[in-house]
């Protein structure tokens, strides 16, 4: 539950470092029991449960939006349940390394690959991975600390935090020298502080100011929670919209040439938005010469039936004269159980739907690619939980300018769900040298520059902020290398739990 603690809205790293230096001394004493493995597996599973349930309690909320259909109750048992499958990982973690534990300090780095496999396992599989509350994201976006994810990512940000944070368990190692005993944590300290030192210098080297070329952005939010979005009125549409034109002003007073609205901006109450001739018409008067950007859900019409797209669309304002972009991104990442429902010929007989309300779920769209943006530099779409994966955005002749992220925090209630959602997304502006526009329907809506800083944002409670466009960097070394570095870093680390016993025994008291 301390562990919990390091994460946003708190970023209180010390008090993660201390909750893991406590795991070690527990699978300490857990080495010492008949059957150590299923006793390391167990103290895992146990830290990983409490650490999830704390972490991601506000997934509860969710439940609460349609309480006719789920009922308040569902919310606590079905995040229990996620918190106990996601504990398995950290119990997996564990259990590796107690297969080769040892009773000096060279326990420690091989804790700490362990846990990052098995962390590397949560973020990429269970239904396509849930990557949330990386230990990586104990340092606080857009600081110093953070800029290593520009060479290393969050992965490799989270391998450094894990030896970082095992380090300190040497201090109440037994038979060794004072010396030995705080050289881990003398030695971690100095790496973090080297890199602290280059992360200051890398803010200090930052462009001042930003080509006039670029645009204004401005990011909206209609200020309604999602259970008022929902409401079954007939005129349910026109009413959010009217929320979504007066949070982006008039087009006669506004200096913004692109604004930016949330995922499912509009409800899906009466009529898909993209279907209607005369409200897209009302869109492109309060638009006037200004794009929008926003989130929608759309269908399409084919042969095996209705399929209903999660997707973003590049609304272009003429004169009032509003024009949609061919370019429309469908969602690729969906989130399970939320936007579809897996297995879904096996448990469509227990009744059981998405909480979007949209039948069986959504349909997956291709992966992120450029798009065009008039009067702007191309764009990738990241929509909604898509911002937490790393590696999303192309690199290459396909690298993009800005990142836009719309997402849906609404669901995510009051509590710390938003703030985490929106630390991770800025980590994908680190590690890509991207500023991104993100628009949040009951979250953080912000303009981010390319090292992860906010520029502006709605966390004073706006409904609305704008700011000129950052200027994107030049490729970062993770998006020229990739995770070279990340592997070269983990078989060294992990190579020091093969080093001689013989060398650390020097030193020890008699």
């Amino acid at each position: 539950m301390l562990a919990t603690l390091g994460h946003a809205p708190f970023q209180l790293a010390l008090v993660f470092i201390a909750a893991i230096v406590v795991l070690i001394w527990l699978l300490d004493g857990a080495a010492e029991k008949p059957k150590p493995i299923a006793s390391a597996f167990a103290l895992g599973w146990w830290f990983g449960l409490g650490h999830m349930a704390t972490g991601l309690y506000w997934i509860s909320s969710a439940f609460n939006v349609d309480s006719a259909a789920w009922g308040p109750l569902w919310g606590v048992p079905a995040t229990l349940a996620l918190a106990m499958v996601l504990g398995l990982f950290f119990g997996l973690g564990c259990a590796m390394a107690m297969s080769l534990w040892t009773r000096d300090m060279r326990r420690l780095p091989w804790f700490a690959v362990c846990l990052f496999v098995s962390e590397w396992l949560r973020g990429n599989l269970v239904f396509g991975g849930f990557p949330w509350l990386l230990p990586g994201y104990v340092w606080a976006p857009g600081a110093p600390v953070s800029q290593l994810a520009s060479v290393i990512g969050i992965y490799g940000m989270t391998l450094l935090t894990l030896i970082l944070a095992a380090s300190p368990a040497a201090i109440a190692d037994g038979g060794v020298s004072a010396g030995r005993r705080f050289a881990p944590t003398l030695i971690m300290a100095l790496l973090v502080g080297m890199g602290w030192g280059w992360g200051a210098q890398r803010l200090a080297r930052a462009p001042i100011e930003t080509p006039g070329a670029l645009p204004v952005v401005r990011v909206a939010d209609s200020g309604l929670s999602q259970a008022e979005k929902w409401e079954g009125r007939p005129d349910q549409e026109w009413r959010v919209l009217q929320r979504y034109l007066d949070a982006s002003g008039p087009p006669e007073d506004s200096s913004a040439a692109i604004v930016v609205w949330p995922e499912g901006s509009i409800p899906v109450v009466n009529f898909f938005t993209l279907e209607n001739p005369d409200f897209l018409n009302v869109i492109g008067r309060g638009m006037g010469d200004r794009v929008l950007i926003t989130g929608l859900s759309r269908r399409e019409v084919g042969p095996d039936g209705i399929a209903v797209f999660n997707s973003a669309a590049i609304i272009d304002g003429v004169s009032g004269q509003p024009r949609v972009s061919e370019q429309i991104y469908d969602k690729h990442r969906l989130v399970p159980f939320g936007e579809y429902i897996p297995l879904w010929s096996l448990v469509s007989s227990l009744n059981i739907a998405p909480l979007q309300r949209i039948g069986a779920g959504f349909e997956r769209g291709d992966r992120p690619s450029r798009m065009v943006v008039p009067d702007a530099p191309p764009a990738i779409m990241l929509i909604c939980y898509e911002a937490i994966f790393p590696g999303m955005i192309p690199r290459g002749e396909g690298r993009p300018g800005w990142i836009i992220n719309v997402t849906n925090d609404a669901w995510f209630g009051d509590g710390t769900g938003p703030w985490q959602h929106y630390a991770m997304a800025r980590y994908r502006s680190i590690e890509e040298g991207l500023p991104m526009a993100r628009a949040a329907s009951g979250g953080v809506s912000a303009i981010v520059d390319a090292y992860g800083r906010e520029v502006v944002s709605t966390s004073s409670g706006n409904l609305s902020a704008e700011a000129q466009l950052p200027l994107a960097l030049v490729e970062t070394t993770l998006a020229r290398w990739g995770n070279i570095l990340l592997v070269a870093l983990l078989v060294f680390i992990a190579g020091l739990r093969f080093l001689p016993a013989t060398l650390l025994a020097r030193g020890r008291k008699p």
